[in-house]
This record gives C-alpha cells, sequence and structure tokens, in this order.
C-alpha cells in the first residue's frame, strides 16, 4: 500500500547533548557552550526544551572547521 510519504521524508534522529559530545570527543559541557554562542544549531525539545541536534547539522559544523577556534 502506498501513502505517498518515501523514506527521504522522514525527519532525521535528533541526537542529544550526551550523543553529540562522545561523536565530537568533547565534554558535554562543551557542546552547551557552543550551542549558547550559537556556533551548533540546536532545537529545544518537549516541555522541559531539552536540546537536540540534527545530525547534518554537526557534520556542517565539522565540515566549516568551527571547532578549532571556539575558546
Amino acid at each position: 500500500m502506498k501513502t505517498g510519504y518515501g523514506e527521504s521524508k522522514l525527519p532525521a534522529r535528533l541526537l542529544s547533548v550526551n550523543e553529540v559530545a562522545q561523536f565530537l570527543g568533547i565534554h558535554s559541557s562543551t557542546v552547551r557552550r557552543w550551542e549558547k554562542r550559537g556556533l551548533l544549531k540546536s532545537y529545544a525539545i518537549g516541555l522541559r526544551h531539552n536540546l537536540r541536534f540534527k545530525q547534518e547539522d554537526v557534520l556542517s559544523f565539522l565540515d566549516k572547521g568551527e571547532g578549532e577556534s571556539t575558546r
């Protein structure tokens, strides 16, 4: 049965602060600091406004090399 929705239209899984930190090999506080500075784009989820990050945004951040000049 065709629904008209392909897999490409499904949203990518959102990553938590800890998952991003583990992926980048940094502390979770660094991820939060970069998010507050606007270096990493985040999304607030739920009533508690938990931070989540799109995988493509994290990869784009790496491609730009912004992590090198954040101190």
